[in-house]
Parts: structure tokens; sequence; C-alpha cells
């Protein structure tokens, strides 16, 4: 405490996120094998398959190991001459977010100018990182948006990512017309055969395909082997191999027979220094030469190695060539095979060859699973700890850490509290609670038992981790606190105290201190200016909400901001856009703007989605939409709005808030039964939910005409600005007025138009509808006339529900869709509109998706044979 502290020792707080510390995904993953010059396939099996690429979106290759699936599938690589990208899969990338990085790591090349919402996406701290469907989204739009030229994606042994369904099954659904996948697996992928199959999208290679026959078979012992063999034993061969091409060349079907093969064919051949030489190098999943050196003890492994690859031929494969001398690895079923003939001959030997590799690998984390292969469970821990780093890990990394720490000792674990913050916070990324609960209360204690600024650090991550996974503001808000009484504090990143900061005034707000929270969200609001960082500039975009704004001067607070983003940044990052527009939205909202509010939201479109999801960003989007349609009358709007197409894990939090203004939709259309199960099914687990819960049994209480119950749900509720919430104490005014008791009504709606007109927001009047305006009449002032001025605006045309679906077209895509039809360009629509052109972009391109429609003319077509127009 008695020194500053360096800079370079200073951890960033989490979620923050920069990019990779090592790249994790091997080069050899990307490189594609090339077609052996032995090679004999089936010229009608490749005509077929190469021809299916620009037939089908999907080609699958299921068969047994070493039946010639990689060779199929690089060989129609170079048949159809398409822009190519190959990706191989091993079982360390079973993880949704794994996966996703490996797609954008393989397509990115592909694309004039790469994946860029993509990248930033991975290489942020958005959410939507940990949410790979929606990453995935991000990458189809991507594609979409780049519109590339034909492009071929091999996805090579598919069926080591089991867990992934979800990701490749939304990336199959949404695939882009110019990418056609190519799998191979060795059983059936984890994607949508069934349905492809039936819509005619899909092409399948099988076993039964993948069978040589006697004729190519002797073309390949024969002529290329140069075996001589007799068309009878040729024959033989192929029957006793049942087609198999590895096991015609190897004479055997299965492991064990693969096994007798190595010791007659193989190593009974070799001399001993190349046979031990083989079962040594078996630990390795690559063979370079300086690692083979150190594993076995020899200093001539590089000719030892040439010998192999002269011996073995096609069990010794290239995995990369890009060097300046090619790569090596033993084919799988050679290495799984030298590796159970070293576990039964040498079992003692296996600890000591691996920690051999791991001292010798320059990729960290490849030295890790050597580590822990080798049952060096402190070192494998140490070196774990030091991949993690101070800051914290993008989502893939995230993956491949948790994967390690759940490998490793559980006594090595609690002795690095750092490790069981990063495996607890994983839990709560993926909904976890009780699990990351469990992981995170031993390292927060862990970590107050140590005086080192890394363990003041550690101890902060773990109660900002468990303060998310279980909002015990009283006890761990005191524990965030002390870290701004430490020295250092002040050295962390502007976008750390930001994050901070911001964190302190949601827990304000929460446990119903205001002024405490607009004070800490003027502070993270003031740092981020002073500071220039982007980073922190983009931590507002996400978290500057109109939650923390219910107070006076929240409105300037939030104008400034977008006034002094807006001059100083003139390119502004897709998240900073995104958050400028929000506010433009949310702010024209609460000041009765509705027009300029509906625009902003409009133009904002589907930035959330092309950026991941981001679902507190897209609720408040739809909460603007719904809140002007409510109230105008678009009740068919507002239940769209309060619906959700697909709830998510990150969604799920948000759908109590969105049940608030649904059970006023479903009062007020007379739907009663659902009112009452929706009444049913809410819960008060925290404030949010709590005073969400409150007004949906209001209005339940209000269609029951229970209207005494309906003002008791109401009472003693506090103020809290969130999207989709009617002010509570406006609606117990309103419930007051039901109940017969006026002069409390007038009394509670004058309280509640003081507060509009203090905090500058007379559109928090207007959120309640046309209910509301007897009351607001009554209490008079400018403030209630600029929100009756609001609801009196000009109603667009009504919103439309598209037949055969749920999906519905609002007022204003009913608009462009008019104009459209009269054959309008974007620039006509714009000027008519008065919006921008990308607003009309955006409404051109919701209206094809919500229509189903591949051009505009196709739009217009399909909305005439539905009498949309």
């Amino acid at each position: 405490m008695g020194t500053t502290p360096r800079r370079d020792d200073v951890a960033d707080v989490i979620p923050l996120v920069r990019p990779a510390r090592w790249d994790w995904v091997p080069r050899t993953k990307l490189f594609r094998p090339p077609t052996v010059a032995d090679t004999v396939l089936d010229p009608d099996l490749l005509d077929r398959t190469a021809r299916a690429v620009d037939d089908v979106p999907v080609t699958t290759i299921v068969a047994t190991a070493g039946a010639g699936k990689s060779t199929l599938a690089s060989a129609v690589v170079e048949r159809t001459g398409r822009r190519a990208a190959w990706l191989r899969f091993d079982e360390l990338d079973d993880d949704p977010a794994s996966v996703v990085e490996l797609l954008v790591r393989a397509l990115d090349p592909l694309v004039e100018g790469g994946c860029a919402g993509s990248r930033q996406l991975l290489d942020t701290g958005l959410p939507a990182a940990a949410d790979p469907r929606r990453a995935v989204g991000v990458l189809v739009n991507d594609l979409v948006v780049a519109g590339p030229p034909p492009l071929l994606l091999v996805l090579d042994d598919l069926h080591t990512v089991g867990h992934a369904g979800p990701v490749l099954d939304y990336l199959v659904a949404n695939l882009p017309p110019a990418l056609h996948l190519l799998i191979t697996a060795r059983r059936d992928p984890p994607v949508p055969a069934a349905r492809l199959r039936a819509r005619g999208q899909l092409h399948e290679v099988r076993d039964a395909d993948l069978r040589i026959s006697p004729a190519r078979a002797a073309t390949l012992l024969n002529d290329h082997l140069g075996l001589g063999l007799s068309p009878e034993r040729v024959r033989e061969v192929v029957a006793t191999a049942d087609g198999w091409v590895t096991g015609v060349r190897l004479l055997g079907t299965s492991p064990e027979a693969l096994d007798d093969y190595l010791d007659s064919e193989i190593l009974g051949d070799e001399t001993p220094d190349l046979r031990r030489f083989l079962l040594d190098t078996a630990v390795l999943d690559v063979l370079e030469p300086d690692v083979c050196a150190a594993v076995t003890g020899r200093d001539d492994a590089t000719s030892l190695l040439a010998a192999t690859r002269a011996r073995l031929g096609p069990l010794v494969l290239v995995a990369d060539d890009r060097g300046h001398r090619p790569v090596l690895r033993h084919h799988d079923l050679l290495r799984a095979a030298l590796r159970r003939r070293l576990a039964v001959e040498a079992p003692s030997r296996v600890p000591a060859l691996h920690r051999a590799a791991a001292g010798a690998v320059t990729d960290p984390a490849r030295r890790v699973e050597h580590l822990l292969a080798a049952g060096a469970g402190a070192e494998a821990a140490d070196a774990v700890a030091a991949l993690a780093g101070a800051d914290f890990p993008r989502p893939a990394e995230l993956h491949h850490l948790e994967t390690w720490i759940r490998r490793l000792p559980p006594v090595e674990v609690t002795a690095r509290p750092r490790l069981g913050v990063l495996a607890g916070f994983a839990a709560v990324q993926r909904g976890r609670l009780a699990e990351a609960t469990a992981l995170l209360e031993p390292a927060l204690e862990g970590a107050a038992a140590g005086t080192a600024r890394a363990d003041r650090v550690t101890r902060w991550l773990a109660a900002r981790a468990l303060h998310v996974a279980t909002s015990d503001h009283a006890r761990l808000v005191p524990i965030l606190a002390a870290l701004e009484d430490d020295p250092a504090f002040t050295d962390l990143s502007p976008a750390a105290r930001v994050e901070h900061h911001l964190s302190r005034a949601y827990a304000a707000t929460f446990t119903g201190d205001p002024s405490a929270a607009f004070a800490r969200t003027r502070e993270a609001v003031a740092l981020a200016a002073g500071s220039g960082d982007d980073a922190a500039t983009e931590v507002l975009a996400r978290h500057l909400s109109p939650l923390l704004i219910a107070h006076e001067g929240g409105m300037d607070l939030v104008a400034e901001h977008m006034a002094r983003t807006t001059a100083r940044t003139t390119a502004p990052t897709p998240l900073v856009r995104l958050g400028l527009l929000l506010q433009r939205a949310y702010v024209a909202l609460l000041a009765g703007r509705w027009d300029e509010a509906r625009a902003a939201a409009a133009e904002a479109g589907d930035l959330p989605e092309r950026l991941g999801g981001l679902p507190y960003l897209r609720a408040t989007l739809d909460w603007v939409d719904a809140a002007v349609a409510l109230a105008q009358g678009d009740l068919v709007l507002t239940e769209a709005r309060c619906r959700p197409a697909a709830a998510t894990d990150l969604d799920r939090e948000l759908l109590p808030l969105r049940r608030a203004l649904l059970a006023r939709t479903l009062r007020r259309r007379g739907r009663t039964t659902e009112l009452a199960e929706l009444a049913r099914t809410v819960s008060d687990h925290d404030p949010l939910s709590a005073a969400a819960a409150a007004s949906v049994r209001a209005q339940h209480a209000l269609a029951a005409g229970d209207v005494a119950a309906a003002v008791e749900h109401l009472s003693d509720r506090p103020l809290l600005l969130a999207p989709f919430l009617v002010p509570l104490p406006l609606d117990r005014a309103l419930a007051l007025a039901a109940a017969g008791r006026h002069a409390e009504a007038v009394a509670r709606a004058r309280d509640m138009v003081e507060i509009a007109r203090r905090w500058r927001m007379p559109g928090l009047l207007a959120l309640a509808g046309d209910e509301a305006r007897p009351l607001l009449e009554e209490v008079g002032g400018p403030t209630v006339t600029t929100a009756l001025a609001a609801l009196d605006g000009p109603a667009g045309p009504a919103p439309v529900p598209v037949p055969g679906g749920g999906e519905v077209l609002s007022g204003r895509e009913v608009e462009v869709l008019r104009l459209l039809a009269d054959g309008a360009s974007n620039r006509s629509v714009a000027e008519r509109l008065v919006v921008s052109e990308n607003t009309v972009k955006t409404h051109v391109r919701h209206l094809l998706t919500k229509l189903g429609a591949g051009s505009r003319g196709e739009a217009v077509a399909l909305a005439r044979r539905h009498h949309l127009l």
C-alpha cells in the first residue's frame, strides 16, 4: 500500500474483454488435406457430389473412420473451383462459443473486407458472444451484407461437436445463398437432416457410397502400391475389409486388426530405434522435430520423422505445409493404435513423455494438455492461471479455461481463487447459478486471505460475479465498494471504472436510493467523457438505460452525452451507433416527441441482432414501439412487441418486464383468460420483477372488477423507470379513480405530474394511453399539455398481421410497402416519410423477412395476394 502500483500490474474489470492473449486455434484446423497421388476415387461419386454443391445448400458425408470422407471432400473442393475454407473439429471444440469462433476464423478470409461484425463481437465484451445462436446471426448477416461469390465451407469431423447442435441448426436454417456446407462425420452430425431431406436441400453420401470396388482396389493395391496381388487376392482383401478403403490398405477393419497389422507389418519390421520413436511420439498431436527430439531424447528426430513418413506413407499426414517444411501428424487410427500399444508395453513412461512434451511445446494450450495428461496438477493449474491472465477472457477462451479447470484437482483450484472465479463466471453465463455460487463462494473467501493487489482484484471479481448470480446487494456491494478505497482503483482502465460505477448505480436503484444511483451514473458519464476512451463509450452504449436517469437532470445528462459522443466520433463503432440511437429513442419517448422516438428505433432496426442480440437494448427498442402503439391505440402492435420472437437464456430475465405491458394490452382487448394465467405465473424475485408483477396483478384485478385489490397491489410501490412499466404511481391513480376515490386519484396524478415536470419527462404521463386523459386534464399545466399533445399526435396506418404466421407489419412498414407498390425508390420513400435512406433500408429488410420474400417486387406481389395492400 505504501508504493505506487505499476500500470502494467493492473487488471481490467470483468466483463471487459480484449483481443486474445493466445491463438487457441491451431493453423492445422484450417488446412485442407491435399489429395494424394495414390487416391482412387469413384469418378461418378465425385461428379455427383461436386454437382450437388451448386444444387443444394448442404452435403453430408457420413461414414466410418478411414472410409475416405476427407479425401472425397478435398477432391470436391478442387473440382468445384469455389472459394473454399476447411475447418477440422475435435472433441475440445465441443462448445457452442468455440464453434462460432472457429466458423468466423474459417470464413473471414473468404469475404472481401472480412466478417467485421463477427470480429467485433468476438473481440469485445458483448454479452452476445456468450450466446452463440445470436453470434451465428451476426456471422450470417456479415456474409449477406458482403455479397461474396459462391463459397464452400467444409466442416470436417463434425461428429466431435455434438453439443453445438443449436448453433449448427440455426446456421443451416439461415444459410446465405452464396454458402454451401460440406460436412464430414463418422455418425449423423448435429444438423437438421430430416428437415433438409424433406425439402430436397440435402445431398447425402454414406458408407456404402464410399466402399471401394475390386476394380478400384486393384488399381490402388497393384498400380499405385505395387503389391502385385492376384485378382482373387484383391477380391479377398476387399471382402475382408467390406470395401473400407483404409481397411483395404491396412488389411483390417477394426482397431484390433490394425494393432495386429502394426505388430506384423510395421512395428515388427522396424528397427528398435524407429519402433521406440513411433511409440514415444504417439503422445503428440503434431510431429514437430524439436518436440519429437525432446520427447524421445534423440538428436536424430528429423531423420527419423523422414523415415517414418517414407515407411508409413498414408498413415503419416501433412498437418500444415505453409511453413518452410511440412508439419506432420499420425493418422488418427495409427495414433490411437500406437497409444494403445504404448499403454500396454510401457504405461509408466506415459506421464514422463507428456511432461517432456509440456516442456518442449511452444503453444501454451498444448502445454496445459500435456501437463494434465502427465498428472502434474500443480503445474497445470499454474499454466492455466497464466493463460487466464489478470483480465477477463473472451467466451471461446473461457470455455477452454473452464474445461481445463474442471480437469484440475479441486485442491489446486481452491488454492488459486482466480480459477474458481473463471469457472464460476462461466457457470453464470450458462445460467447455472447454484453451480456458480458453489464455485464463487470459496474463491471469494480464498482471495480475501491474500494481501497482494492481484488478490484484491480477484476478490472484487468474485464479488462482482456473485452479485450477478445472487443479487445479494447487502453482502456484496460493500466488497465492491472497498475496491474504491484501494489506490489501484484509479489505475484501472476507464472502461473498467465506468463499468464499476454503473454496477453500483444499478445496485443503488434496486435498494431504493435513486439519488445515489444518479450520482454514480453522472460519475460514470463524466469519466467516459474525460477519458475519451472508446471502450468506456461502449460500456455506456450497453448500460446507460432509463433505469439510471430517473432523477432531476437525467434527461440533460443523456442529451449531453449523446451530443459529446456524436461530436467526438465521426465513425462510431456499430455498438456506439446503436447506443446513440437507443438513447435518442428513449429520450424522445420520455420527452413526448414520439415521431422522433419511433424514427430512432426504426433506424436502430436489427442492429442488436447483428451484434448478437443484446437483449436489454432490444427490449428497450421494443418498448419504444410498444409504448407509442399503446398510447395511440395500436393494441396489435403493442402485443407483438411484448412477445419476443424467441426467448433465449439472455432474454429470460427481461420477460417479466414485457409481461407488465402485455397484461394491460390483454385487459384492454378483453382476453381475461390469458390475463388470469399471466397473473398466476408472475413472481417477485427481484425489484424489477416485483414491480412488473404488481402491474400484472393490478390489471388482472381490474379486469375481474376487483378495483380494491388493484389499488392494494399498487400501494407503496416505488417509481422505477424501466421498459414496459407504466409509472406505478400513475397506475395507482388510475386504480383509485376506478374505485371511485376521485380526490385521492387526482392527488396521486398531481404528484406524478410534478415528478414528470422536475424530471423534464412529460412522456411519462402518456405511457398509460388515453385512460389517463381525464385525470391529466383535471390536473392541467404545461407538462400535461405536452403529454396530451403526444397522445393527440397523428397515428399512422394500423398494424397488419401477416397470414399464415405470427408476424405483424407495423404501421410504418405498411406505409413503406404502399410506397414500394407505387414504384418509389428508397430515396423517394425517405423523402416522403422524412426519414433517412438507412431507415428505409431497414424497413425494407424487415418487410422481406416478415413476408418471406426475396425481392421488393416479390414482397409487393405477396402483399397483394394476401390483401395487405
